[in-house]
């Protein structure tokens, strides 16, 4: 096996499809170049948390503490989940030997530096300036795979990169409220793809004492710094956003993000290209949205499928400094 995964702490099996979707590993930490990076760099393209925050795409790392490990089993997630392979999920996190943040901190950064480095041979293509942006990276999101909150250290690392410059967003899927009470990102988001119990289960495999927590995760969201929800829309699962507006007013997060199911990765197994919603559909039920709540819509990505509304009774500068 691998040097990366020579503790053995993720199965053969996941590792090595990982590794083939260019995942980088070094034990349960984990870094995959965006491939918005890929068409910034290469096409002049960004994000659309460059449209919608100002993040420099180019400039951003992609990466997680706790690559394979998730209370849940969401059939939109890309990345390839045990039951994919006929297998229970993980839970052995509470048994794994974590990282401090300072050795999982560097472990991201060389693993960032490998993935870009490839890029050094086509600076023709690029323009030198942009390749020293490229080594200078001032932003991380934490939110590649897996449940970054059941990292032990969570919120020592965020302050570590706090500490070197770079600005963080952290997506979480918001079961452990004690942990989203201590650390302070510089933007949380809270994945909400579900409305109530039954669509929790349905949609993304949880428990009812999950569900109870991501409640709880809600009530405390106005005591934090920046905050979003993002809901992920899916065909014929949740695509009602009425059933939505209890829960975005009960938690009175700076930003909401509506977006599309995307057909990519091992989701493939799971859902089909028709449930995918067209971005004329996103829009739609935005402005929905913001008929009844005190949400405006402020922007849109065609190419994401994604759109961004802020609370009008909360706001905030959307773009970092």
């Amino acid at each position: 096996m691998n040097l990366e995964n020579e503790n053995n702490m993720i199965s053969k099996e996941i590792y090595l499809i990982l590794r083939k979707q260019h995942y980088q590993i070094k034990d349960h930490s984990a870094v995959k170049l965006c491939g918005w990076v890929k068409k910034s760099l290469l096409e002049n393209k960004n994000c659309y948390k460059s449209k919608f925050y100002g993040i420099e795409t180019h400039r951003c790392i992609q990466c997680t503490p706790s690559v394979v490990w998730c209370q849940q089993s969401c059939i939109f997630c890309w990345r390839v989940l045990p039951t994919d392979l006929g297998k229970n999920k993980d839970l052995s996190y509470n048994k794994l030997r974590w990282k401090e943040p300072k050795e999982v901190i560097e472990d991201i950064f060389e693993m960032h530096r490998r993935v870009i480095m490839g890029y050094k041979g086509i600076l023709d293509r690029i323009g030198e300036k942009k390749f020293k942006e490229l080594l200078t990276p001032k932003h991380v999101a934490i939110s590649l795979s897996g449940e970054p909150t059941l990292y032990p250290y969570l919120g020592e690392l965020i302050n570590l990169f706090h500490k070197r410059g770079l600005s963080t967003f952290v997506v979480s899927n918001g079961i452990l409220t004690e942990v989203i009470q201590e650390i302070n990102p510089t933007q949380l988001y809270i994945s909400l793809d579900a409305y109530d119990l039954d669509s929790y289960k349905r949609i993304c495999g949880g428990r009812k004492e999950h569900w109870q927590n991501i409640l709880n995760t809600l009530d405390i969201l106005e005591s934090k710094g920046r905050t979003c929800i993002r809901t992920t829309l899916i065909r014929d699962y949740n695509e009602d956003i009425k059933k939505f507006i209890p829960l975005y007013e009960r938690g009175d997060a700076h930003f909401i993000e509506l977006k599309s199911y995307m057909n990519v990765g091992y989701s493939r197994r799971r859902l089909a290209l028709e449930d995918m919603l067209k971005h004329n559909e996103i829009l739609e039920l935005s402005k929905r949205a913001e008929e009844l709540t005190h949400y405006k819509l402020m922007d849109d990505s065609y190419d994401s499928r994604v759109t961004l509304l802020m609370n009008e009774n909360r706001k905030i500068d959307r773009f970092l400094k």
